[in-house]
């Protein structure tokens, strides 16, 4: 799912905006974004086999990454003359999407790792 996310929103990011400036600073948002949620996912699933309080503790870890990434890309379109509101939506609306998907999945694995459907 987080694959399909980030598919489609490359391809708004590409095919939306007006402006070339915009449509780079956007694909480059979405790139972020799904970048750090591959990441984010991978650390959550090994995070998950161990405890909820570990995917809990990898939420503040991925978040400060996040955080880091959209101030080095804002930092990156400004200085380059990019639409700096192009870069925040290509982010936040890929990010919002995938950090939807990671609630579900981490919610998922601690329900296995308790033993059940309940």
């Amino acid at each position: 799912m987080a694959a399909v996310v980030s598919g489609v929103g490359l391809v708004v990011a590409a095919l939306v905006p007006r402006v070339a400036e915009a449509r780079l600073a956007a694909v480059v948002g979405v790139g972020l974004a799904a970048l750090s949620g591959a990441v984010a996912l991978v650390l959550k699933r090994r995070a998950s086999r161990r405890d909820l309080n570990a995917a809990l503790k990898v939420v503040g870890v991925v978040f400060g990454l996040r955080a880091v990434g959209v101030m080095v890309g804002l930092l990156w379109a400004v200085s380059r003359g990019l639409d700096a509101v192009a870069f925040v939506a290509g982010f936040f609306g890929t990010y919002f999407a995938l950090q939807w998907i990671e609630v579900s999945y981490v919610m998922a694995a601690s329900r296995d790792a308790a033993g059940g459907d309940e």
